[in-house]
């Protein structure tokens, strides 16, 4: 991601801070923004979920289904729970192929898109650099600078607004939202 984006970032979660949980406030409006740039990218069917279960469930324009288990966080490590795993092969029953979705905030970080076989998903604290063989590049790479787009262009109303300006947003675009 661009510094700027980062930059962005980092002040939004100055202001919101993820509140010691990695599903914070700062963690759902992170999650939202992603579910925006899916819309941005042509992704359909978009569900994104402020409760328990997989973070956001999508359609691309070649049909496959994706269920997202997102991420965000300044550590080299994510944590994946028991709970995590079970949400995303809850999803597989539906025909949704699982990814792991982590944002390190970071310089010179960007998305990983991790499609791991469902056996394959580890719980615990999981270092992000093991996720890397499993990377779906090319959606990260048609991800990056809409992301960069994404951000930029709800950062004040997010700012000034927080999750709930998001909500409207998701709103207005069609993605269905299923919230605490």
């Amino acid at each position: 991601m661009k510094i700027e984006t980062l930059e962005l970032l980092q002040k939004l979660q100055k202001k919101f801070g993820i509140k010691g949980t990695p599903s914070g406030p700062f963690g759902k409006i992170v999650q939202k923004l992603l579910a925006l740039s899916f819309h941005e990218m042509g992704f359909t069917n978009i569900v994104e979920r402020g409760v328990q279960g997989v973070d956001i469930d999508t359609t691309s324009e070649s049909n496959q289904k994706f269920a997202f288990e997102v991420k965000t966080t300044k550590k080299l490590s994510i944590p994946l729970t028991p709970d995590n795993v079970q949400a995303l092969r809850d999803r597989t029953h539906d025909g949704y192929q699982p990814v792991i979705a982590v944002l390190r905030l970071a310089p010179l970080e960007n998305w990983i898109l991790a499609e791991i076989p469902m056996g394959e998903i580890p719980t615990g604290e999981i270092l992000i650099e093991s996720l890397r063989r499993y990377r779906m590049k090319d959606l990260e790479n048609q991800l990056s600078s809409i992301f960069d787009r994404v951000v930029q262009k709800h950062f004040g109303g997010t700012l000034k607004g927080s999750e709930h300006y998001l909500k409207e947003q998701l709103k207005q675009v069609g993605i269905i939202t299923k919230q605490d």
